[in-house]
């Protein structure tokens, strides 16, 4: 049998290593999608443009998932435990959790030729005042390696 067609027992593997996390921890990603599971608190301001949908269970606590709307308007959708949310290609989101959030996310593995993208914008007024290029991509080991490109660390 495939290691990957094993049963997995999600809420056990969280409990068994919630004590060691780190911001997230990849499931799999030797497939055409990457799963993995990430939890808050954070305190990200970006928005990220993904190529491709992506697939948001809320597990534990909430998730506030700030997006821009086709009229670049800030709205955000609110997950509660054991919701689910699709979240199309190319729409900037930014995923901000408290303490105690847990989300499961779906997403597929970039093509060779797909970009990432990740703005700031000012939360006032909505204007752009920053953006940045990146490319993730999958060595031969299958894990992931993050590529900037023309980036600058401005805060």
């Amino acid at each position: 049998m495939f290691p990957h067609l094993k049963g997995f027992n999600l809420k056990q593997w969280i409990d068994e290593n919630r004590n060691d996390w780190g911001q997230r921890r990849v499931i799999w990603q030797d497939s055409d999608f990457i799963a993995f599971v990430t939890r808050g608190p954070n305190r990200r301001k970006d928005y990220h443009i993904n190529p491709g949908d992506e697939i948001f269970y809320q597990l534990e606590g909430e998730l506030n998932l700030h997006y821009l709307g086709t009229d670049k308007k800030q709205e955000m959708a609110v997950l509660q435990a054991g919701d689910l949310f699709l979240l199309p290609n190319n729409v900037p989101h930014s995923p901000r959790r408290r303490e105690g959030s847990w989300t499961f996310v779906v997403e597929r593995i970039r093509k060779a030729e797909e970009w990432d993208r990740f703005i700031w914008i000012c939360e006032n007024c909505g204007n752009k005042l920053y953006e940045t290029t990146v490319r993730f991509i999958r060595r031969a080991r299958k894990s992931l390696l993050l590529v900037p490109y023309l980036i600058e660390m401005l805060w």
